[in-house]
């Protein structure tokens, strides 16, 4: 929202405002400020004149030479324009002025006539999109005065960013007000006498048959219109203020709605059908054509203003093209309600209409308003068109209370602020703000009476410790520690364990992504998702923004591979990716989607880059298995982990595992489906494990255990065993470490060959195996007693043989 300097002043009992000050304590008082911009600024070398004299060009039929007196001197000037007279104000842009199209001004020769500057037209003073003659001032104005001084353009602008909460300053008097409790000078409010005019004259009726949507609707019918002008002043402030203006009518009501706050809509009286304004609902498959000459279908439930015949505007949105003032007009309904901003939002956003009044009435106006914003409109028509209107005021109003107590304990706002403010200026301020006040100092507590203009975010005694903060000034405040650590924010065991998590996978050299939890049926059919009961029944999106956020997912796999497949179209084919995230799944109607907190890990693309020590390496499954140990050995202590083959529809029907941990399964692995890839257009192999973190958490056994260096040397041997080609070689391993007693600390499988020194169906799996004990060193022979053992073992649970 914009509002001017000059139009502030006038609800300001103060000439000199600083507005560089006016910015830093409204921004620091929770209004932020995004722009200032000084209007004048761009008017330098215009200046006012009056045509003495015209004659026509002696050399173009087109052209008129005229003497224009700008005070100081008089100009000859060549003016391609007709609309104007002798005596006639006009702006003169003088050598050395740029329009607003950036051409400069300069002494030039037309046809062979000097001409010493430019009449201006609104287009080429920014004024207007386009115009077809020069700008005629009002006859009023002094002749070599700066222009933009001349009709209000010598001005701050100030762009104001307003919260949702404070519809009160959604206009000029309320930033007025919030800059006199900041300044600390006197406001001043608009003040109307209008309790005995209410309802006086019976000649018309307003029914309001939705009170719940409709708490109050006043009007006033105004009589005898003529072809009256909109004042220059006027429109400067509301072309500064972003408005278009209309017409003299359709100008006075937004002006009135941005001083005041409150819209309001002028009906052409005579086009009503009678004597009668009811406010309801629109029934199913009802229509209206608005005054942007739209016709507009109207949904049951949406509120409109309708005579006894027809809708005849949308409530609060809109007003209807059937009875739009228009240069006929004699007689005008001016129409002032308050409806309930809930009912407007859901109307604007399903008609895809907002409008300035609706932005407002959707932040819940102030009801009060509406009879001083009939009073403020007759006011200025009367000041300026001297215009009749009929007696009385028409208002159906839905009697509430609009008005709260509340207390303010002195201690309280010590304790929260933590500073000592004096009960006197905490009662100036609240005064300031518009908030009645007295002070028990008996009981150390002000009584604080909210009007109804602050109703709706003043409620709780924390609302007005704030308002005292906001306008006593946060840089007064003295920065301190906090007093205690009682309530100092700690990380839960969870987040401790997740954070370990994701900086362990980032220092291994993967990537962190973070993707939106929705997902499309699309990217759910294509990874085969919906085709397994573990991810399948994906909870759907009730109004989803478009088609790829229908789904909340069930897991983070569709988007990982996306994230691949969108890395590869730019170039990037070396992809290592993780993300720790929410995942949910429907699990009957009527009941809340089980929601599960998944790390999701992706691999596809060159573990290994050629170079002149290294050989080239692609991701693998044990790449993936490599991952799982890191995150394991991490986490878990005393404790087993196996892959068990199961095959799953989105993956490789035989690298396709489980995963245990302690026997209870905690996640998936396995190399995704190549048909999926080549459906995807991906063309290198992606590996993908999934684990269920709060499984995961829920039995895990991490701590910090800390050992002596071994100060005994460690006996390494190797060992290789012929197999079936159907055993798996970590059921190998398994045997080889419970065989191995205390002593054994490691097993290393490093070589797995099959060829033609080795039997068809069988296989060579080799590995390396490394003893040590604490406490002595170890014999040859112990070392070869235990190797025997693990042999013998080996050969009795698989039919191993030692391969010589």
């Amino acid at each position: 929202m914009k509002v001017t300097l000059n139009w502030l002043k006038e609800f300001l009992d103060q000439e000199n405002l600083d507005p560089e000050q006016i910015r830093e304590l409204l921004t620091m008082s929770g209004t932020e400020v995004k722009k200032v911009e000084y209007t004048g600024a761009k008017y330098d070398n215009i200046v006012t004149g009056s045509i003495l004299s015209f004659e026509g060009h002696p050399d173009a039929d087109k052209l008129t030479v005229c003497k224009v007196d700008i005070g100081a001197e008089v100009l000859n000037i060549v003016c391609g324009a007709k609309n104007f007279k002798a005596n006639d104000k006009v702006a003169v842009a003088v050598c050395g002025a740029v329009t607003a199209q950036g051409n400069k001004i300069a002494r030039s020769k037309l046809r062979g006539i000097v001409s010493e500057g430019m009449m201006c037209s609104e287009y080429e003073l920014g004024l207007s999109e386009s115009s077809e003659g020069i700008m005629i001032l009002d006859e009023n104005v002094k002749v070599g005065e700066s222009f933009a001084s001349a009709i209000g353009l010598d001005d701050v602008v100030f762009e104001l960013e307003i919260t949702p909460n404070r519809p009160d300053c959604l206009s000029i008097t309320g930033i007025a007000r919030e800059i006199s409790a900041l300044l600390k000078i006197p406001f001043k409010p608009f003040k109307y006498d209008f309790e005995n005019e209410i309802n006086i004259d019976k000649d018309f009726e307003i029914e309001i048959k939705e009170n719940s949507l409709c708490s109050r609707y006043s009007a006033k019918i105004f009589t005898g219109i003529d072809k009256t002008q909109t004042p220059e002043w006027m429109k400067t402030r509301l072309i500064l203020c972003d408005y278009r203006p209309v017409n003299f009518l359709v100008d006075l009501t937004n002006y009135v709605m941005h001083e005041t706050g409150q819209p309001l809509h002028a009906f052409d009286r005579d086009l009503l059908y009678s004597g009668k304004i009811i406010v309801r609902c629109a029934s199913d498959g009802e229509k209206i054509r608005t005054i942007d000459d739209n016709l507009r279908n109207l949904a049951e439930g949406m509120l409109v203003i309708a005579d006894e015949e027809k809708p005849v505007a949308i409530a609060g949105v809109m007003g209807g093209k059937d009875t739009e003032i228009n240069d006929g007009t004699v007689n005008v309904l001016l129409e002032s309600a308050n409806f309930f901003g809930p009912s407007i939002m859901r109307t604007s956003a399903q008609l895809g209409l907002r409008s300035e009044a609706s932005n407002r009435f959707e932040k819940k106006l102030d009801p009060q308003l509406t009879v001083i914003a009939i009073k403020r409109f007759e006011e200025l028509l009367r000041s300026i068109g001297g215009i009749g209107a009929r007696a009385g005021i028409y208002d159906n109003f839905k009697s509430a209370k609009r008005t709260r107590q509340i207390e303010l304990r002195l201690e309280r706002v010590r304790n929260i602020l933590g500073k000592e403010i004096k009960p006197q200026e905490i009662c100036d301020i609240l005064s300031l703000l518009g908030l009645d006040n007295r002070l028990k100092i008996a009981e150390k507590v002000i009584i604080v009476e909210v009007p109804s203009l602050r109703f709706e975010d003043l409620e709780r005694e924390i609302d007005l410790i704030e308002e005292i903060a906001r306008i006593y000034g946060f840089n007064r405040f003295d920065p301190e520690p906090p007093f205690s650590y009682i309530h100092r924010g700690q990380y839960t065991n969870e987040q401790k364990i997740i954070k370990k998590l994701a900086d362990s996978l980032c220092s291994a050299g993967l990537n962190e992504v973070i993707n939106y939890t929705f997902v499309s049926e699309q990217w759910i059919k294509s990874l085969r998702l919906d085709q397994e009961d573990a991810y399948s029944k994906a909870v759907k999106i009730l109004n989803p923004i478009n088609e790829d956020f229908a789904y909340l997912r069930t897991s983070p796999m569709p988007l990982m591979v996306k994230n691949v497949q969108n890395n590869i179209n730019h170039g990037i084919k070396d992809i290592a990716i993780f993300e720790i995230t929410k995942t949910f799944r429907d699990i009957g109607e009527g009941r809340l989607p089980e929601e599960k907190t998944v790390l999701g890990v992706m691999l596809s693309g060159r573990e290994i880059l050629k170079g002149w020590d290294s050989i080239e390496k692609n991701y693998d499954y044990y790449s993936l298995k490599k991952i799982l140990e890191y995150i394991f050995n991490i986490f878990y202590k005393d404790s087993t982990l196996d892959l068990v083959q199961k095959e799953y529809k989105f993956f490789h029907p035989v690298i396709s595992t489980d995963i245990l941990i302690n026997k209870f399964r905690m996640g998936i692995a396995g190399k995704i489906h190549p048909s999926i890839a080549d459906a995807l257009d991906i063309s290198q192999d992606m590996f993908y494990l999934e684990i269920n973190l709060d499984e995961f958490m829920s039995k895990i056994k991490y701590s910090r255990d800390f050992s002596a260096i071994p100060a005994f040397p460690c006996a390494e041997i190797d060992i290789a065993v012929v197999v079936n080609d159907s055993v798996n070689s970590c059921d190998v391993e398994k045997e080889i470490r419970k065989i191995g007693t205390r002593i054994l600390k490691e097993v290393r499988l490093f070589d797995i060959y099959q060829g033609r020194q080795i039997e068809e169906g069988k296989k060579s799996i080799a590995y390396s195996l490394m003893f040590q004990d604490e406490t002595r060193t170890l014999k040859d022979t112990e070392v070869e007693i235990i190797k025997k053992r693990i042999v013998e073992s080996l050969a009795l649970r698989f039919g191993a043989k030692l391969r010589e």
